[in-house]
């Protein structure tokens, strides 16, 4: 065992006391291209030190100000944005905001029942995908399609995480970052679908029933393993983790003989 920071042993950022995000960016940057083709996907996730991952029933809830800008710069380093449906309609989710540069992320919502409320205008904006399955109720795709929602099937009964990326691969989208929820996580890391996890951990304890981030499907074998690619500190108390959950040779994007996976 070892300590990793005692008070009076902190590295700063190069670009302490000022703008943070630029130094972020260099943190958080994607891998380059996995051997396979098949998009990066990240998770971010915000975690109590009890483990609850929502309060009050809302993940944002548990975020801060640093938490905050961490959100919006994964999202701004995405080329989409995936998230159980929902979720996305519990936490009131809109479409992520544009880029510097003006372009957005698009915004990935994925739903077996397709029982998205018809008042939810984010599922219709022309930004959004409906990531589903070809046994889903039809008067609920009927509904949504005419209403102008753009579908796409990943699966016979469910939405499995190797169709669903393949699709969004075929898109051109390269880079994804998925936002939950619990559930949803769990079935993308039963599915070794996982390249990397960042995890708030934000100082609060919530108790009662709140699900861990991950909540549901398990990997095969009972668990998969994870390396820790760094770990940030605030003010504020919160730590923001980022852990490597592909194996190695995916992870950096090389092959098994070192080379990089997009010459």
């Amino acid at each position: 065992m070892f300590l990793l920071h005692k008070a009076t042993q902190v590295t700063t950022s190069p670009t302490s006391g000022a703008d943070p995000a630029p130094w972020l960016r260099e943190q958080y940057a994607f891998a380059g291209s996995r051997p396979d083709g098949r998009p990066r996907l990240r998770a971010n996730m915000v975690s109590a030190i009890d483990g609850g991952a929502t309060a009050d029933g809302k993940s944002g809830a548990l975020g801060s100000p640093g938490d905050r800008l961490l959100f919006g710069l994964l999202r701004e380093l995405s080329d989409a944005v995936l998230v159980g449906a929902s979720t996305a309609v519990t936490e009131n989710y809109r479409v992520p905001e544009p880029r510097p540069d003006g372009t957005r992320p698009a915004l990935i919502l994925s739903s077996r029942s397709l029982s998205i409320p018809d008042d939810y205008a984010t599922a219709f904006d022309p930004g959004t995908l409906i990531a589903t399955c070809t046994q889903a109720p039809p008067e609920q795709r009927r509904r949504l399609t005419q209403a102008g929602a753009t579908l796409v099937d990943c699966g016979t009964d469910t939405v499995e995480p190797t169709l669903l990326l393949e699709a969004l691969a075929e898109r051109g989208f390269e880079r994804i970052t998925c936002e939950g929820g619990p559930r949803f996580l769990a079935e993308l890391i039963a599915a070794g679908a996982l390249d990397q996890l960042a995890v708030t951990l934000s100082p609060h304890l919530v108790g009662g029933n709140a699900p861990r981030i991950a909540h549901g499907a398990s990997p095969a074998g009972g668990m998969a393993g994870a390396s820790l690619q760094h770990l940030i500190g605030d003010d504020d108390g919160f730590l923001y983790f980022l852990w490597n959950t592909a194996p190695t040779s995916v992870a950096d994007g090389t092959d098994e003989a070192g080379s990089s996976a997009s010459d």
